[in-house]
């Protein structure tokens, strides 16, 4: 099984569109074999979910 990019508690950013960041809450195995991540974006005040192409880690 491969590991997740990302862990809980690192900070990371979405790699398009206006960079927001946040941190990361969960990570979710799926059936195929890659993960999803549940991210606490700030200023939203809720959860966000990610594939692990859509993040990067965070650079500020």
């Amino acid at each position: 099984m491969a590991m997740a990019k990302f862990a809980i508690g690192e900070r990371v950013e979405k790699a398009t569109d206006d960079h927001e960041d946040g941190v990361v809450i969960a990570v979710f195995p799926t059936t195929d074999g890659n993960f999803r991540y549940a991210v606490d974006m700030e200023g939203y005040g809720a959860l966000q979910f990610f594939t692990e192409e859509n993040l990067v880690v965070c650079a500020g």
